[in-house]
């Protein structure tokens, strides 16, 4: 559902929810925000699109960015598991591969480029991971590894106006009628609803489906 700015902060105060105050409890179901923890398996999402490879190892760590010391959110099985990629980032080394891809099947998130079956990296026609900026519209907004607000929290932002970096969007659960959610990639990895950022419309413009 397209949901302008304007309608959003509606919403908002007629909630009775600030700008600038604490998010609704439906966002913020968890307790304060503690460390990390990484979780069996992060939320699959929907109609996937991409291209297709296989591990080339097994139990694949798939991770919250393209870096070895990224949060873990899944691990993947045999050697020879299929998984879908939509754009390419460049990260920490892996034997001297830089190249990360961002999974959008079985599992969100980044796997080293070393250990799938691309032939080289970056692989041809995979673009890089493009990368839109905008600001939240609610205090403490919590980052989750799925579109979903039962996601585990893995970070809870800032005050109203905090930037956030994402790189594509994400059908998932409802939020006052929103079901957009984004992938952030700053200041931290993971899902925001799209209600809570000042798109103007989801899913924003020029933004690719994860």
């Amino acid at each position: 559902m397209i949901l302008p700015t304007g309608i959003r902060r509606l919403a908002l105060a007629l909630a009775g929810v600030p700008l600038v105050a604490t998010m609704t409890a439906m966002m913020f179901a968890s307790p304060a925000l503690a460390a990390p923890q990484p979780v069996q398996a992060a939320q699959v999402l929907r109609a996937p699109s991409g291209v297709v490879y296989k591990t080339t190892v097994t139990g694949l760590h798939v991770r919250t960015g393209p870096h070895t010391s990224a949060a873990v959110v899944a691990v993947l099985g045999a050697a020879g598991t299929k998984v879908t990629v939509n754009c390419y980032a460049i990260g920490g080394s892996v034997f001297g591969d830089s190249v990360w891809y961002h999974l959008v099947a079985p599992n969100a998130g980044y796997s080293a480029g070393f250990y799938l079956d691309t032939g080289r990296d970056p692989a041809p026609g995979i673009p890089a991971c493009a990368r839109h900026t905008f600001r939240t519209l609610a205090t403490g907004l919590h980052v989750r590894t799925g579109p979903h607000t039962s996601a585990a929290v893995v970070a809870v932002l800032g005050a109203a106006g905090t930037k956030v970096t994402v790189n594509c969007y994400a059908i998932g659960g409802a939020v006052f009628g929103d079901s957009v959610w984004y992938h952030l990639v700053a200041p931290h990895h993971g899902f925001v609803a799209g209600f809570y950022l000042n798109t103007g419309r989801d899913p924003a413009a020029g933004i690719r489906r994860c």
